[in-house]
């Protein structure tokens, strides 16, 4: 689990000693799995990673529990990277998951795809609680605080310490818990049919498709102006990412945005100059340079063809902030879409980003607004589709967006 996920909880009574057997063998592997199969109801699972330390986001430690006993804490890397049975009883059985799309593809690479899925972050969301961080949800319902401890550790390390260990099984041994009186159940809100459906949808998900032009996201890269020096920066990321994952070491501990930016600003030729440069110093990191000077020199050999544009792809429509200069009238349809959303939010008492994603608004809006006559109802049906809107999403927002752009259609 990610510290952002636990963060800082109100003060409660200290959890009691957490009770959990570590497992980091092949035998006992079997013996979790064989337990695991066993038991009965959904099994609360969490991971931990190495963000921001390591370049994948393997699972490092595995926790699990059933309803009942300690929680079982699997060590994937000493078992050879692998869960072995466990694999299968995870993926046929309903998993009890905390902020679930954080976990999934870590799960995934270890060959655990469950059927169902219970996320009591997304739960929480629903219900329409403020704070829903496990260590505040936990905190909150239970009456009990948990510390912010070793959320950021490098859970690469072995043999991992008892402290960490202790922090880890508190990340499930209160999943099953039940929430405290005060909110009410999501059926008694009329709410399950709304997040069940996106529960399934987590389970059944496939990864994020790869951004295109992923270099584009570097730190203040709006501050070239020159193409050259764009595909100078591109270079530098690419040949940073590659020896990244060559090593399994987070892109940022190998070369920092500011140092590839300043790199493709000024475009040093000898290793002098690029170690004159903040970031490219240092002992490991003078091992690197002739990869670094190597992506510059790339650089500098392409033709004008071959540079990239100023501008990324651009998409389906061009970036929404340009919208108020360029494209007034999508900017004045956005605004009352937001406002029109934002009052069925608060009525609702939900977050305006459960109703439809900002992304899948903005696709209507920009359609809506620069398409000329259309049938409004006919066209937000199916941009609302075609951007995976579940039904009853679409019962929800298409009133009030519909009334929105009607409003805007006749200035009312």
């Amino acid at each position: 689990m990610t510290g952002s996920r636990r963060g800082e909880t109100p003060a409660g009574a200290p959890p009691p000693p957490a009770q959990y057997e570590f497992v980091d063998d092949t035998a006992g592997l079997a013996a979790v799995a064989s337990t695991l199969e066993a038991s009965s109801g959904p099994i609360a699972v969490d991971v931990e990673r190495a963000s921001g330390i390591r370049y994948s986001e393997r699972a490092f430690l595995v926790q699990l529990r059933a309803e009942t006993g300690p929680a079982l804490l699997v060590d994937p890397e000493t078992a050879g990277q692998t869960v072995g049975p466990l694999a299968d009883v995870l993926s046929g059985r309903p998993l009890l998951v905390h902020a679930a799309s954080q976990d999934l593809p870590s799960l995934r690479d270890l060959g655990i795809r469950p059927e169902s899925l219970i996320d009591t972050e997304l739960a929480g969301r629903f219900l329409g609680i403020e704070r829903v961080n496990l260590g505040a949800m936990i905190s909150t319902h239970l009456g009990i605080g948990l510390a912010k401890a070793h959320s950021a550790a490098d859970w690469s390390r072995r043999p991992l310490p008892a402290a960490w260990l202790d922090y880890a099984a508190y990340d499930v041994l209160f999943l099953h818990e039940p929430p405290h009186p005060a909110p009410p159940p999501r059926a008694d809100l009329g709410r399950g049919g709304w997040s069940d459906p996106e529960s399934r949808r987590l389970a059944g998900s496939d990864p994020a498709p790869a951004a295109p032009d992923p270099w584009r996201r570097l730190s203040r890269l709006s501050s070239l102006r020159d193409t050259r020096q764009l595909a100078r920066a591109r270079e530098l990321w690419m040949a940073r990412d590659r020896v990244a994952a060559e090593r399994d070491i987070a892109p940022k501990r190998l070369l920092t945005d500011a140092a590839i930016i300043e790199a493709a600003r000024t475009g040093p030729t000898i290793r002098s100059d690029l170690l004159a440069i903040a970031g490219f110093d240092g002992p490991h990191r003078r091992r690197l340079v002739d990869e670094w000077l190597a992506a510059l020199d790339w650089a500098a050999g392409l033709g004008r063809g071959d540079l990239p544009p100023r501008q990324g792809p651009r998409g389906d429509h061009p970036p929404h902030a340009s919208w108020k200069r360029n494209e007034p009238e999508a900017a004045a349809l956005l605004e009352l879409a937001r406002e029109a959303l934002g009052t069925l939010a608060a009525e609702r008492s939900l977050e305006q980003g459960l109703l439809l994603k900002p992304s899948t608004l903005r696709l209507w809006v920009w359609r809506a607004a620069t398409t000329g006559p259309a049938d409004d109802a006919e066209l937000l049906d199916l941009v609302l589709r075609e951007e995976g809107a579940r039904q009853w999403q679409i019962d929800l927002t298409s009133p009030v967006l519909l009334d929105a752009v009607h409003g805007f259609r006749t200035g009312g």
